[in-house]
């Protein structure tokens, strides 16, 4: 998760793997604000912009995928032993790593635009 440092007008204008000052935000790589950052600057057509976009959607479908085998496992519908074992040791993994920075472990999705 990146660090973003803003300007006066509270736009991003870098982006660090660890904090530099005492108002540097902690973002989600999903972020529309960090999005548009890595997306400024490039024409429409530009490739390096479209793998941008393409990747942040990855980051948000891979999110969806997760809190869909929560909710199925929470409903029963599906048991988490039923995954293949290599399944299951990445999302233990990665639920592991987001308890880590989020502790409320929300089932939500946010299906707004990515830009």
């Amino acid at each position: 998760m990146p660090y973003a440092i803003r300007n006066e007008n509270g736009e991003i204008i870098a982006l660090t793997a660890t904090p530099n000052g005492e108002n540097d935000t902690f973002l989600a790589f999903d972020d529309p604000d960090v999005l548009t950052f890595l997306t400024s600057g490039l024409a429409s057509n530009d490739p390096q912009r479209k793998y941008n976009e393409l990747l942040a959607q990855d980051f948000q479908q891979i999110r969806i995928v997760e809190d869909l085998i929560d909710l199925l496992t929470a409903k029963g519908i599906i048991l988490f032993s039923e995954l293949p074992a290599a399944a299951q040791d990445k999302i233990l993994r990665k639920k592991t790593r987001r308890e880590e920075f989020d502790q409320s472990n929300d089932i939500l999705v946010d299906d707004s635009p990515i830009l």
